[in-house]
């Protein structure tokens, strides 16, 4: 009797443990490395737009509460972070995994819209006046539209004009909590019933930038000319090509006339007509080499770039290099999303006069990128008849120019010795060799250096 009495209250002990466990908020959790997160997008930008999954790194139950203002954190930086519109409250068990979909709103009108799959990360709780706002959306149950739009008119500090719908009483009770928190008056606020209608659209603006920008500005404008939405403003914008993905999440209907103009001050540099069946212009991702080798006769400063057929600058690689006079091998890495379709070079320019150019691979692979190695050492040889302008190089197992070493106006026969120093990314064992070649080319002396 004894035993089982002990049994008994010892089970009731641990279950009044479990029932104890202390709530948590989703952030304290994460913070104590309690609990590991997976977020994906429902799509949409309003609604039940994230399902979430929970995992207990623990022993015991974890109590968790994922409260209204907390804010996940798109992976994309184009893609709004969504902010919790309902609490949610769970006890996962240890070492298991908790699935739920949350009641969210998104809050950068100036960004797209979540697509299904999208990923989000654990971010922060809202503060201020947007945290107010959350509660009251989940305290009064307005997971719809027109609180949506309280929430953008809030973070972008606009008026209320975009706040409407067919309950007024929630209409007035939203657009004056967001009145009063940005302390823009209700003056272009009509409480009348009307069906909220919200027109999200994807989009993205190609532009080549003919020249550099030091303050541009990317707005989204209506016919009228005035603006909607501004990405960015006084923003230094190198020339070349630009692509921008954004959002342009509105209240004026389908069929508003809308575009895309990027300034420089009072200059229109580039406008584009944004539609409702609008996307994102896909882009082909370059991740090849150039190697070149060429030569000058003076020193020069040069200019680097991705141009296409026509010259035109796409990218820049090195903007004001300094060439010393002789031969040269360089090699560029260029990494870069661009338009499909034109024929690419890497060109190396002073002024207006190519001084060496290589069309680009864009169907290459990435190249393998080793780790800086130096390579220095000292070769001796016998020459045996004289030459002129010789040049003393290092070159690869494949035949590339690594690095010249001496240009040689004239060298008479007998026991020469030189030091040769190169670095290179081709890993460790790499094979390489020294050459001497006359006027016309012809190789004279050839060692092997391995690394």
């Amino acid at each position: 009797m004894r035993f089982g009495l002990l049994v008994s209250l010892l089970l009731i002990s641990n279950s009044l443990h479990l029932f104890a466990q202390e709530r948590l908020s989703l952030p304290e959790a994460l913070a104590r490395h309690l609990v590991q997160i997976s977020v994906r997008g429902s799509g949409g930008f309003q609604g039940e737009c994230l399902q979430v999954a929970i995992k207990n790194l623990k022993s015991e139950i974890v109590s968790l509460d994922i409260p209204s203002g907390y804010i996940f954190a798109s992976k994309d930086s184009a893609v709004q972070n969504l902010m919790v519109t309902a609490s949610r409250t769970m006890t996962i068990d240890p070492y298991s995994v908790k699935r739920t979909r949350l009641f969210t709103m998104c809050t950068q009108s100036y960004n797209m819209s979540p697509r299904r799959g999208a990923e989000f990360l654990a971010g922060k709780m809202a503060e201020g006046s947007l945290l107010d706002l959350a509660q009251k959306i989940s305290n009064r149950g307005y997971q719809n539209s027109t609180a949506q739009s309280a929430v953008w008119t809030l973070a972008n500090g606009e008026s209320s004009r975009h706040i409407y719908g067919q309950d007024t009483s929630m209409v007035r009770d939203l657009a004056l909590t967001v009145s009063e928190a940005t302390g823009v008056p209700l003056t272009e606020f009509i409480l009348e019933p009307r069906s909220h209608q919200i027109t999200s659209i994807r989009t993205s603006m190609e532009v080549l930038i003919p020249k550099h920008l030091q303050r541009a500005t990317l707005g989204l404008y209506d016919a009228q000319g005035q603006l909607i939405r501004e990405y960015f403003s006084q923003k230094a914008v190198e020339m070349g090509f630009m692509q921008w993905r954004v959002g342009a999440s509105h209240s004026l209907g389908d069929s508003a006339e809308l575009y895309l103009r990027l300034m420089e001050g009072e200059e229109l540099i580039s406008e584009k007509q944004v539609f409702v069946s609008d996307s994102i212009t896909p882009l082909q991702r370059i991740h090849s080499e150039a190697v070149m080798i060429y030569s000058t006769d003076t020193d020069v400063q040069a200019k680097v770039g991705i141009y296409d057929s026509e010259d035109r600058l796409y990218f820049i690689l090195a903007g004001d290099r300094h060439i010393p006079k002789g031969t040269h091998r360089s090699r560029f890495i260029a990494g870069k999303s661009l338009p499909y379709g034109p024929e690419y070079f890497v060109k190396i320019k002073v002024g207006d006069q190519v001084l060496a150019s290589q069309v680009l691979d864009v169907n290459s692979p990435p190249p393998t990128l080793y780790p800086k190695r130096v390579v220095k050492g000292k070769a001796s040889f016998h020459l045996k008849q004289e030459i002129t302008d010789g040049l003393l190089a290092i070159y690869d197992d494949k035949d590339r120019l690594k690095r010249v070493l001496y240009e040689i106006p004239s060298m008479r026969p007998g026991n020469k010795s030189f030091s040769y120093f190169f670095q290179h990314r081709q890993g460790k064992g790499a094979s390489f060799f020294l050459r001497l070649t006359d006027k016309d080319g012809k190789l004279v002396i050839e060692k092997e250096i391995r690394d």
